[in-house]
């Protein structure tokens, strides 16, 4: 199955309370701990495989103050408790993802990559006992557990496969999250699927809501709802709250753009961002509600991925 345009996000969790946009300080980024945040990092999505680096805050004057060679084909892009930044490498042949040490600088390499499962990681989380986990959409639909602390060079510990559960079982799933309560959340082509701890190769979902096709980036904030892109409705995010179920349908819609959604991610006071097929990053202020809207922040970017970090 080809490549679908995802929204993600990186961070997990968020609605802090903070005063401002963009805090440059420290803040609590259940279940991920401590980050502070002084940059926004953008991935571009292709062979070349630039992270652009942008100081915070982030105006519509904003340019890259670095510009850093990850890889291939970056995709979502993450950063863990430890202030690391992990770039899965969405390519048919090469089955890693990077990790650097932030901030990143022109000059900057990988301290090290962790070895996937499968050709075609997407997106990464983490829990609040340092487990690593990677999506990966290649062959049907694989997320792969590596048992903390993650440290070094490392393979899974253990995957979760399609277990032919929920409504068509783990397929392509382009997003993952952890929620503050634990649960993993994923995102896939037919269902959005929540398994609950402890994870092992033996997962089931709990819950598997389908309320349309093709779902991609997912993220989950501090009172565990959940934001989902809806591709059947381009830049449309839906919302679910809590309890989620297999009957579970969006209690509020977000209109952000007029065409497909890519990356998403929480900023250090709560407020999300996303980037759409256009290259337009886009910005929601917390508190996020049912009368939310989008502003336009930047504009042509080749971003794809987005994360906020040290």
């Amino acid at each position: 199955m080809s490549r679908l345009p995802i929204v993600v996000l990186s961070l997990l969790g968020f609605a802090f309370v903070l005063a401002g946009c963009q805090s440059t300080g420290t803040a609590f980024n259940p279940p991920g701990g401590v980050t502070t945040f002084k940059h926004m990092y953008l991935s571009n999505d292709a062979v070349s495989g630039e992270i652009f680096v942008y100081g915070l805050p982030v105006t519509a004057a904003s340019t890259p103050v670095a510009t850093v060679s990850a890889g291939t084909n970056p995709g979502e892009l993450f950063v863990d408790s430890s202030g690391r930044l992990f770039v899965p490498q969405f390519s048919s042949t090469v089955p890693e993802v990077l990790v650097y040490n932030l901030p990143l600088t022109a000059s900057s390499t990988p301290a090290f990559t962790l070895s996937t499962s499968q050709d075609a990681p997407e997106s990464v989380a983490q829990d609040s006992s340092g487990n690593i986990y990677v999506a990966d959409t290649d062959s049907g639909g694989y997320i792969d557990i590596y048992h903390g602390p993650v440290n070094g060079a490392a393979s899974p510990s253990a995957t979760i496969s399609n277990n032919a559960v929920g409504n068509s079982g783990l397929k392509d799933p382009y997003d993952i999250a952890i929620a503050p309560n634990g649960d993993l959340y994923a995102s896939d082509f037919d269902d959005i699927n929540q398994f609950t701890p402890p994870f092992t190769a033996a997962s089931v979902p709990s819950a598997s809501a389908a309320p349309n096709q093709d779902n991609y980036g997912l993220r989950v904030d501090s009172n565990n709802r959940v934001f989902v892109a809806n591709a059947s409705a381009d830049g449309i995010l839906n919302v679910y709250t809590q309890p989620f179920t297999n009957a579970s349908t969006p209690v509020f819609n977000i209109s952000v753009s007029g065409t497909y959604l890519y990356g998403m991610a929480f900023d250090g006071s709560g407020n999300l961002w996303t980037v759409d097929d256009n290259g337009v990053v886009w910005e929601i202020k917390a508190p996020i509600t049912s009368s939310s809207t989008a502003t336009q922040i930047l504009t042509g970017t080749t971003g794809y991925g987005i994360v906020f970090g040290p």
